[in-house]
């Protein structure tokens, strides 16, 4: 009886998916990890993230980042969906894998620009660039550890809005 509650415990985690619009889910990194000096105000009001700061590559700097920590135990998805609006600046998707032995630091990324005015953006898996250089084409959904939106790689203002986040189905 033990076993079959344990086990029945276990599946229902596994299958379980964190939703994407949930502001608990979500939270904000910079690269004051690291010891630069970028900084990020995120709040979230009526279903809206609203990411807001600064990006500086001072001191080997050079990101902010509204992260989840993700739990796809699945590959039935193929991209990501959001609307965002901003300063007409270009922002990126970061998504980082579990379980693989990549460094750290390595990710898989793809830009898209904003406009003050909303857009919906859809950001395929298999387009993603990987930060030293090759492409994404076989990575699968499940192995998907986190799943960034990031200001990166330049000194920049942060002001961008970001809603109706959700993964796309294959």
């Amino acid at each position: 009886m033990k076993l079959h509650t344990i086990l029945f415990i276990f599946l229902s985690m596994n299958s379980f998916s964190k939703q994407l619009n949930d502001p608990a889910d979500w939270r904000g990194i910079t690269d004051q990890v690291m010891g630069g000096v970028s900084d990020l105000t995120i709040q979230h009001n009526d279903g809206v993230f609203l990411m807001s700061g600064n990006v500086s590559t001072d001191n080997n700097g050079g990101f902010v980042r509204l992260s989840n920590r993700i739990d796809i135990n699945s590959n039935n998805f193929k991209g990501i969906r959001f609307k965002a609006k901003g300063n007409n600046e270009t922002y990126e998707i970061h998504v980082t894998l579990k379980g693989l032995k990549i460094p750290p630091w390595s990710y898989f990324s793809q830009s898209f620009d904003v406009t003050n005015e909303w857009q919906e953006y859809e950001i395929f898996f298999q387009n993603l660039k990987r930060s030293s250089g090759f492409s994404a084409a076989s990575m699968k959904a499940k192995n998907i550890r986190d799943l960034s939106i990031a200001g990166f790689g330049r000194d920049f203002e942060v002001d961008l809005a970001i809603k109706e986040i959700s993964l796309i189905s294959n």
